[in-house]
């Protein structure tokens, strides 16, 4: 089934990449670590320009990466030639001889990204998320358009119409606006129209009117109409003493835009999700592994399912995601959850305490509010040097914290829960961003402070029946 243009292009669709490379050896080994790092790239490597030129003809290509320096020509007089043909296709110069004068001209030509060649698995890995990454961009930006043209011809065809004279009494009043107001041409003319039409009053649309009655000149512009609930554009321009009025109902085609916003900001999130909090299980089955072949001990491997079965938990969470669906709220055992997540964190040897009752629960999303500690103990542990982290709720039944006894709160405390934002050099920045999504998809907040042993500590509010969480408090250690 096709789909529409608003619901973007398919996840699950191919991504056709031509390799332009005079050596065929190397062609075929980028097209084997590409292929077997990630699934949908589908590449075909060509050694020579004219063969490429057969291929882009006859095939559909998403992305050419190609080499610079060839016998019949180099990379960027390919890249200049291209662009004349396919000027939105995603080109990425891959190549051994790289300088600044080459990346110069490379930038100048309309290049897409700029790879050096290496025998490092690591960059094949840059490579293939380069490639994926520009023909997102690619087709974010296509469907973009064409999201814009649909929504353009949609506010050619509903229109509404109406008019009024210098004293602010309506004269016109077309049968589209009364579809839209519930007040028919009978209703309304002969009356003042900020009586007849109250939703455009102290709006956009008022202030557009008087300006044209006291300028004379048109204007066109954008309003919500609070009290209708409602987006109008209106195009208002003065006719003798008259103001006519020319105002579509944007309503559905702004929240159909905000909803593919939403949609493709949601598909962000699920991609720098998965590239995170799989992360943890993924080293813990890798390590345990390894220490059963070394060992031939089997516990290890029970360890390796259950990271697995935790991965699967996650991708199904992820999928959930992506597709919106609700929270499946329960209600969870607050320690046992606590004991779980710090299981898999990453935390050295770093020591939990957990100061909350036994029977403490609460409802929530039991895999989701798992990723919120896990990513919260992490980030002590590997931004703040946490040797110590404690999980409690004080006196309240609505909230929880989580302090540390680390480093403190960094110079970015003011941007620390946006997407990328980060104080370590190898980090991703999305732990704390992951954190916050999921917090609000609760309906609660959370906030940052200095802890009292001068670490930081993490404030979630908005809890609905933290049962029993300040009522005979223990304490228990669980060490990394």
């Amino acid at each position: 089934m096709m789909n529409s243009i608003l619901d973007g292009p398919a996840r699950s669709e191919p991504i056709r990449v031509l390799h332009v490379d005079d050596e065929p050896d190397f062609g075929d080994l980028v097209a084997l670590y590409l292929e077997r790092i990630d699934p949908v790239l589908q590449v075909t490597t060509v050694t020579n320009v004219e063969d490429a030129w057969t291929h882009l003809e006859e095939n559909t290509v998403d992305c050419l990466v190609s080499d610079y320096e060839m016998p019949e020509t180099d990379g960027i007089e390919l890249l200049r030639d291209v662009r004349e043909e396919y000027p939105n296709l995603p080109y990425i110069l891959f190549t051994g001889q790289g300088s600044e004068k080459v990346a110069s001209e490379a930038i100048s030509a309309g290049v897409t990204d700029y790879l050096q060649k290496s025998g490092n698995r690591e960059v094949y890995e840059l490579l293939a998320n380069r490639i994926t990454q520009a023909v997102g961009h690619s087709q974010s930006e296509r469907y973009a358009t064409l999201a814009r043209e649909q929504l353009q011809s949609l506010f050619d065809q509903i229109d509404g119409f109406y008019a009024v004279d210098g004293e602010w009494t309506v004269t016109y009043w077309n049968e589209q606006m009364a579809d839209r107001t519930g007040s028919t041409p009978e209703d309304v003319i002969g009356e003042p129209l900020w009586e007849v039409h109250p939703t455009i009053s102290e709006t956009g649309v008022e202030d557009a009117l008087r300006s044209v009655s006291e300028t004379g000149e048109t204007v066109e512009t954008e309003a919500y109409l609070e009290a209708a609930d409602r987006w109008v554009t209106i195009r208002a321009h003065p006719v003798g003493d008259n103001v006519f009025v020319h105002s579509t109902d944007v309503t559905g085609d702004k929240r159909r835009v905000q909803e593919l916003t939403r949609r493709n900001q949601r598909l962000e999130s699920v991609a720098r999700t998965l590239s995170h909090d799989l992360k943890t299980p993924l080293n813990v089955a890798e390590g345990r592994l390894e220490l059963a072949e070394e060992t031939g001990e089997l516990t290890h491997l029970e360890t390796v399912a259950s990271a697995h079965n935790r991965m699967q938990n996650l991708i199904n969470e992820l999928l959930r995601m992506a597709r919106q669906e609700e929270f499946e709220k329960t209600t969870v055992e607050l320690t046992e959850l606590l004991t779980e997540a710090w299981a898999f964190a990453e935390t050295g040897d770093a020591e939990l305490r957990i100061d909350v009752a036994e029977t403490a629960s609460l409802r929530a999303d039991e895999s989701q509010l798992q990723r919120i500690f896990e990513n919260l103990f992490e980030n002590a542990v590997e931004h703040g040097d946490a040797e110590r982290i404690t999980v409690g709720s004080g006196m309240s039944e609505t909230a929880l914290y989580v302090a540390d006894d680390g480093s403190g709160l960094p110079e970015i405390t003011k941007d620390m829960f946006e997407s990328g934002v980060t104080t370590a050099d190898e980090g991703t920045g999305y732990g704390l961003s992951i954190v916050k999504q999921i917090v609000h998809e609760h309906d609660w907040e959370i906030e940052s402070t200095t802890a009292a042993s001068g670490g930081v500590r993490f404030n979630i509010k908005g809890i609905e029946s933290l049962q029993s969480a300040s009522v005979d408090a223990v304490s228990t250690k669980h060490t990394g």
